[in-house]
């Protein structure tokens, strides 16, 4: 048990220093948006319009803590990406094997969050978070006619 634990410990380590530019590159903007633009997606910040990805980290907060029904209403597709997740952790740092279908599974993923945005963006837009627009965005403050632009696709 106590050799697993060290061998997962060990891989986790390995993938940190691999990794370390892109993780330090990502804490750096996290840091900055935050600071400056009190947001984190750059969707938002640029456009002001939600990501397919928008409320994904609040459906899985709400999923994990038994939720379901607030976790289906802001994201259905929280469950099958923090399957997805799992079967990553489990596989690389638990089993130490490689992700058989990583690219095939992600791909997938991706069609459905994209899927599920565009009927969402058609049907809940711009109702209820994260499907709501955000003013003072980067576009709204330097092109006059955006905002007017965006009442005329969307009605806001």
């Amino acid at each position: 048990m106590v050799a697993g634990i060290k061998d997962a410990a060990a891989r986790l380590w390995k993938d940190i220093c691999d990794y370390r530019i892109g993780i330090l590159v990502f804490i750096v903007y996290y840091v900055t948006v935050h600071i400056v633009f009190h947001a984190f997606c750059p969707s938002v910040i640029l456009t002001g319009l939600p990501c397919a990805g928008c409320g994904m980290t609040r459906a899985v907060f709400f999923l994990v803590t038994g939720q379901f029904r607030r976790s289906w209403q802001l994201h259905p597709m929280a469950f099958p990406v923090l399957l997805f997740i799992l079967y990553c952790i489990v596989m690389r740092y638990v089993l130490g094997k490689r992700i058989r279908g990583l690219k095939t599974c992600a791909a997938v993923l991706c069609l459905c969050l994209l899927a599920v945005y565009g009927f969402r963006m058609c049907t809940v837009f711009p109702g209820r978070p994260p499907y709501v627009y955000t003013a003072g965005n980067f576009l709204e403050k330097r092109l006059p006619f955006y905002r007017e632009l965006l009442h005329k696709l969307f009605g806001i």
